[in-house]
């Protein structure tokens, strides 16, 4: 209660900072007496059991269709069945002049057209925008304590007007001096009931909307969290369908997308932990990105490959004695920003396997390596057609086509070294760089680092089969 009483107050006070027209509020007494009924009215209204509004369905056709005379509990029941979506009743004649009559009179036909409208409302449908501004004006002749909390929501912020309302509370759970539960709290989105309702999937359209120019602001790092926060209900995505994550992914990714500035990576990664928790990695659960589109799914993929790069170069400068790493991870880094659609996957030995540096980075996007040494990883690439394995330490760069049973797939949670070291393509001499290449299939050592001859045969090979053109300028450590 104590919660509520703060949101009451605030919401009167936030009112005030708003750009719209002069409104006079509800005095403090008038909130802190609304406070005292919450108890009663604060929770959403649930519907009568679909057997009763069956029977009201039939009774409430009978009557508007061939005379009589409905009694009130019919008409309570019927605010349900008005935008019912397998038979609306909001164009049977008399129907809904019948039903805002008695609203005037009764709290519960109200109260029950208010928690329809809010469940039904969508921006498409002009007659709903139309229910909100009556729906406006019975509270206004209706001045009952138990429906100030709307009174008031509606003076702040024009919560009842459909094509303004629910953009004005998307900006308030953003840039409002309240905390975003309390705003929910404040205008009821904390109740389940409405959390997943037409009116905040709405708001939620104007939260990810506004995401590009809220996180390229100066101390966007602590505004990630207020934009996230009304997304999720109790831990889980309030609109899981794919519609909804769909709009949501491509909203929070549109910023690195578009043509300005990238914000820094602080909040790149808060973004990507968010959308790794509730939609998944995109190369193990491609079906929960699909209404994302393809252009934020290849961000994605591509953030998650530059995190394994980064993770298993962190793994071999930590654990291997290799001093040519760096030219390893210069000339894979480069081979990424040629094509965007590189996907990576690493396996870790066992003594790496549980290496918190690696868990931070790849959020459980890897798996064991068994048959190696414990402190060897190997990183799997896949370019185009072609799969690729880097190991640490002093193991062969190896390759394979794609649909060669002997390639290694990508996203397995446990690899062999067997099947990592199966006979492959042979790797071209490069003659500009002096490179000999490997004709047998068993790898190329990366021998030459700081000369340019593994790479240069590595880079041959991308050249015929992906089409992808490196050179010393794209490789060599800068």
């Amino acid at each position: 209660m104590t919660h509520a009483r703060q949101a009451l107050d605030r919401l009167d006070a936030f009112s005030l900072t708003l750009p719209r027209r002069a409104v006079k509020l509800p005095n403090p007494s008038f909130s802190s007496e609304a406070v005292q009924l919450l108890d009663a009215s604060d929770s959403a209204v649930r519907p009568p059991e679909g057997s009763a509004l069956d029977a009201a369905r039939l009774r409430l056709v009978k009557i508007f269709s061939e005379g009589g005379q409905p009694t009130r509990r019919d008409l309570r029941d019927a605010v349900w069945l008005l935008w019912d979506g397998r038979e609306p009743l909001v164009g049977l004649p008399g129907l809904l002049e019948a039903i805002w009559k008695q609203a005037q009179n009764s709290n519960a036909t109200l109260r029950g057209l208010i928690e329809v409208w809010l469940r039904s409302f969508s921006k498409d449908e002009p007659g709903l925008q139309q229910v909100g501004l009556e729906l406006r004006r019975l509270l206004t002749v209706k001045p009952t304590v138990r429906m100030q909390r709307w009174r008031t929501a509606d003076a702040s912020i024009d919560f009842f007007d459909g094509r303004l309302g629910p953009g004005n509370l998307a900006a308030w759970l953003i840039d409002g001096p309240e905390l975003p539960n309390e705003v929910l709290a404040a205008t009821g989105f904390d109740d389940p009931l409405r959390a997943a309702g037409g009116y905040f999937r709405e708001v939620q359209r104007g939260i990810v909307l506004r995401a590009p120019s809220v996180l390229r602001r100066a101390g966007a790092k602590q505004l990630v969290q207020r934009l996230l926060a009304p997304l999720t209900l109790e831990g889980k995505l309030r609109f899981g369908d794919p519609k909804a994550r769909g709009e949501m992914a491509r909203g929070l990714l549109r910023v690195w997308l578009d043509d300005g500035p990238d914000p820094e990576d602080a909040v790149r990664l808060q973004i990507q932990d968010f959308l790794l928790r509730h939609l998944e990695d995109p190369r193990l659960q491609p079906q929960r990105w699909q209404e994302a589109g393809e252009e934020a799914t290849n961000l994605m993929r591509r953030w998650l490959t530059r995190a394994s790069l980064k993770a298993f170069f962190a793994l071999i400068s930590d654990h291997a004695l290799d001093s040519h790493w760096r030219y390893r991870e210069a000339f894979w880094s480069a081979c990424l920003d040629k094509d965007a659609t590189i996907e990576a996957w690493l396996g870790l030995g066992s003594q790496i396997h549980t290496s918190a540096r690696a868990v931070e980075d790849l959020k459980g996007a890897y798996a064991r390596l068994d048959g190696a040494y414990g402190n060897q990883a190997i990183l799997l690439l896949r370019i185009k057609n072609t799969i690729f394995c880097e190991w640490s330490h002093n193991g062969k760069l190896r390759a394979w086509p794609e649909d060669w049973k002997t390639a290694p797939r990508l996203g397995k949670k446990l690899y062999t070294r067997k099947e990592l070291t199966e006979k492959g393509l042979p790797f071209p001499p490069n003659p500009r760089f002096g490179s000999n290449g490997a004709s047998d299939g068993k790898g190329l050592r990366h021998v030459g680092s700081d000369r340019n001859l593994w790479q240069g045969s590595a880079a041959e090979l991308l050249a015929r089969r992906t089409q992808i053109a490196l050179s010393p300028s794209d490789w060599m450590p800068r």
